[in-house]
């Protein structure tokens, strides 16, 4: 008998089991290194804190209507100026991160609304070198008027005060310290002074040196977390915080950008109250300017504002400021007025993620004759005549 086809099939039957067994094998084998090589890049990850990397977007757009009454007379200066438009007025991409679990970095570009051009707005790193004291080094806002350092993404109005935005100390590159504890904290700094974002070291637009403080006290049952904005939801603890800030800068001696050493000197003191669905903010500010030539300058701010919401998603608020310039200003040592008034509808309650506002300032004086800073940013433009009337419809996106 011939068992040669026999012999054949059972050869082929052992084959085929031998090759799917094999097969299986070598699929198993790399099941384990796909999830072997997963677990090691998860772990790479966990151990740069890739893994925690968080990437933040700021879009507020808005259209601006702006009224006032210049006095003029020919076609390119009329009576009774309107301007009214479109703009993007903050457009910000920014990024964080962890070194160690006590080693932090951000770094934050912002566009300009006027032609689109992005620049770096923060760079900086944050060593918590214990629970109780944090060391930040790079460019940042250095700690002193309060309204400057709430972010814009958390403001009442859809921008800051006139106040803030003659008196505020902008971006620095230095080096602070802070420290505290459950119910007060405090800070001291050394930078390059006002104003003094992406410069070199051996720029004319920066002081000598920049020396700042600022102190904060807890008062109630708020916590500071309750602090990082003016508004205060339906439900929230009530409780203030009284704050107190100084800084002290000179010029012109290392970095000569003027013939003679001037020196700035700018003082504030703050407090704010927080409650149930309703909030309170007040400051003053005081800056000294002495020039080198003679001119010793004392000039005032203050600010008042307030809001409370009619309901989960709606809030009103209104606010006062003033600029007080010194005499000895001159030809611009008027003071100067306004009063805003506006509404602020949460789309998400309780976030700041999608918010629309609308507010309507009024500036009662003229800006020609005083120290008051105007710009198309927050809508206050040059005005040789008192009344002018700037209404601001904000959209505001953050992911």
């Amino acid at each position: 008998m011939n068992h040669t086809p026999t012999a054949l099939a059972f050869l082929l039957v052992a084959s085929g089991s031998a090759i799917a067994s094999g097969q299986a094998d070598l699929n198993l084998a790399r099941t384990y290194n796909l999830a072997h090589a997963s677990e090691e890049y998860a772990l790479l990850m966990r151990a740069s804190n890739l893994a925690e990397l968080k990437v933040d977007v700021q879009i507020q757009t808005r259209y601006q209507l702006n009224t006032r009454d210049d006095s003029g007379t020919t076609l390119a200066s009329p009576d009774d100026d309107i301007t009214a438009g479109f703009s993007i007025r903050r457009a910000k991409i920014g990024i964080k991160g962890k070194v160690t679990d006590n080693i932090s970095g951000a770094m934050k570009f912002a566009f300009d609304r006027n032609g689109g051009a992005g620049s770096l707005e923060t760079a900086y790193l944050k060593w918590a070198i214990n629970d109780d004291l944090t060391l930040q080094v790079g460019q940042f806002k250095q700690g002193l008027i309060r309204e400057e350092n709430i972010s814009s993404t958390r403001q009442l109005a859809t921008d800051r005060s006139a106040v803030n935005e003659t008196f505020n100390q902008d971006f620095s590159q230095g080096i602070e310290l802070h420290f505290g504890g459950e119910q007060w904290r405090g800070l001291v700094g050394f930078t390059d002074g006002f104003k003094s974002r992406n410069t070199a070291f051996n720029s004319a637009t920066e002081a000598d040196y920049a020396l700042n403080g600022r102190i904060e006290m807890l008062i109630g049952d708020a916590d500071w977390s309750q602090f990082k904005q003016f508004t205060s939801w339906r439900g929230a603890n009530a409780g203030g915080m009284l704050g107190a800030a100084l800084a002290y800068q000179s010029a012109g001696d290392t970095n000569p950008s003027a013939a003679m050493s001037t020196s700035m000197t700018t003082g504030t003191i703050d407090f704010s109250y927080v409650a149930d669905g309703w909030n309170l903010y007040a400051a003053g500010v005081w800056r000294n300017t002495d020039t080198g030539v003679g001119a010793d300058l004392d000039d005032f701010g203050i600010v008042a504002q307030g809001g409370v919401f009619v309901s989960d998603n709606n809030e009103l608020f209104a606010r006062w400021d003033a600029v007080l310039p010194d005499d000895a200003n001159g030809a611009t040592g008027n003071d100067f007025h306004s009063v805003t008034i506006g509404w602020n509808h949460y789309i998400i309650p309780e976030s700041h993620a999608a918010k629309f506002t609308l507010d309507l300032a009024y500036y009662l004086d003229s800006t020609t004759d005083s120290i008051v800073k105007t710009s198309d940013g927050h809508n206050l433009l040059a005005d040789s005549e008192d009344g002018q009337i700037a209404l601001t419809a904000q959209m505001q996106i953050l992911f």
